[in-house]
C-alpha cells in the first residue's frame, strides 16, 4: 500500500464507525426523551453538542431559538435534519456516508470486491432513504437498518480482507472513532446532567445509553457475576471494562494490538499507553463528577494526539506499507 493511501484507509474506518454510532445515538436519545419527565432540561439539542456542534448556532441557522419550548417539534426536526439528511452538515449521516464512499473509491485496489459492493449498497440506501422528514417510528427503523448495514460491511471485511497494514489502519480508525464517541456521550449526555461536585459521585445506570452501545445485557451480566461490578455504574463500565467491545479500554487494547506492526509503532504505542495509564491510574468509582470531567477531557485530548500520530506514520520515515 502506498503511503498516500494511509489517510484514506484510516478515515474509512473512522467514517464507517461514525455512521454506525450516530444512528445508534439518535435511537438512544429517542428512547431517553420518551422515558424522561416532561419538565426535564435534557432535549434534542444535546445531540448536537455530542457531535461537537454549537447547538444554539446550528438551530439559529434553521430559524429556531435554542431555549424556546414552544418550538420543541420544530427543534426536533431541525436536529434530525442536521444529523441525518443535510448532506452539507459535517456531522450528518449522509455526509459521513459520502465521505466513506469517497475514501473507499480512492483506495479501491486495496478493498475486497465483496466489501466494495456492500459499501456501495450502504451508500445507495442512505442517499435514497435519508432525504425526507419522517415520523419517530420510521426514523427508528431507518437508524436500525443503517446500523445493521454498517455491521454487514464490517463483517464482510473481517471475513475476506488480508491481514496487513491496511487492515490494521482500518481497525485503528474504527476503534479510535468509537472511543471518541463513547467519551463524548459520557461527557455531554451523562456528566452534564449531574451537579458538579468534589464529592464521590452517585452511582447511576442509563439503560438507554447502554442500549445505544449494545451493552445493556452484558452490563447486567457484569454486575451480577463480578465482585468489582457491584460498585460500578455505566460510566465505570464504559471506561474500564476491557471485555466489552465498546468500552474505551477495549478500544485502546485493539489500537495497541493493531499498531504494533506499523511503521513508527513506538510513537503509536506511547500515545495509547498514556491513555491507558489515565484510566488505570486511580479507581474511576472513587472520582467526583469534577474529576471525571477532567479525566474525560484528558482522554479526548489524547485521542486527538493519537489521531495526529497515526496520520504521520508513513511520513516520518517514508516507509512503504503492505496491503
Amino acid at each position: 500500500m502506498l503511503a498516500r493511501s494511509v489517510e484514506n484507509i484510516f478515515w474509512l474506518g473512522r467514517y464507517l464507525e461514525r455512521l454506525d454510532d450516530t444512528a445508534r445515538l439518535v435511537n438512544a436519545t429517542s428512547h431517553l426523551l420518551i422515558d424522561s419527565h416532561k419538565d426535564t432540561e435534557f432535549g434534542w439539542p444535546v445531540l448536537l453538542e455530542v457531535m461537537g456542534q454549537d447547538s444554539a448556532k446550528v438551530l439559529a441557522s434553521y430559524g429556531l431559538e435554542h431555549q424556546n419550548r414552544q418550538q420543541l417539534a420544530q427543534i426536533e426536526q431541525a436536529v434530525m435534519q442536521h444529523l441525518i439528511s443535510n448532506i452539507d452538515s459535517p456531522v450528518s449521516i449522509r455526509n459521513a456516508c459520502s465521505q466513506l464512499r469517497y475514501n473507499a473509491r480512492t483506495i479501491r485496489q486495496l478493498l475486497p470486491r465483496d466489501m466494495w459492493e456492500e459499501l456501495n449498497k450502504l451508500d445507495s440506501f442512505v442517499q435514497q432513504q435519508c432525504v425526507e422528514t419522517f415520523s419517530r417510528q420510521q426514523r427508528y427503523q431507518l437508524m436500525t437498518e443503517i446500523s445493521r448495514r454498517c455491521q454487514m460491511v464490517i463483517g464482510t471485511l473481517d471475513s475476506v480482507m488480508l491481514r496487513g497494514d491496511a487492515f490494521d489502519l482500518f481497525t485503528i480508525g474504527r476503534h479510535l472513532e468509537r472511543a471518541d464517541m463513547v467519551t463524548r456521550i459520557m461527557d455531554v449526555m451523562v456528566l452534564q446532567t449531574l451537579q458538579p461536585t468534589q464529592l464521590k459521585r452517585p452511582r447511576f445506570r442509563w439503560i438507554s445509553i447502554l442500549n445505544a452501545l449494545g451493552g445493556a445485557e452484558s452490563y447486567q451480566y457484569y454486575i451480577a457475576n463480578n465482585l468489582a461490578g457491584a460498585a460500578a455504574d455505566a460510566i465505570d463500565y464504559l471506561l474500564c471494562y476491557a471485555d466489552f467491545p465498546r468500552s474505551v479500554s477495549y478500544c485502546l487494547h485493539r489500537i495497541a494490538a493493531s499498531g504494533k506492526a506499523l511503521p513508527n509503532s513506538p510513537a503509536i504505542l506511547q500515545q495509547v499507553h498514556q491513555l491507558q495509564h489515565l484510566i488505570t491510574e486511580q479507581a474511576v468509582t472513587e472520582l467526583s463528577t469534577v474529576q471525571l470531567h477532567q479525566l474525560i477531557d484528558q482522554i479526548q485530548t489524547g485521542i486527538i494526539d493519537s489521531h495526529q500520530v497515526l496520520l504521520n506514520i508513513a511520513t516520518a520515515e517514508q516507509q512503504p506499507l503492505t496491503a
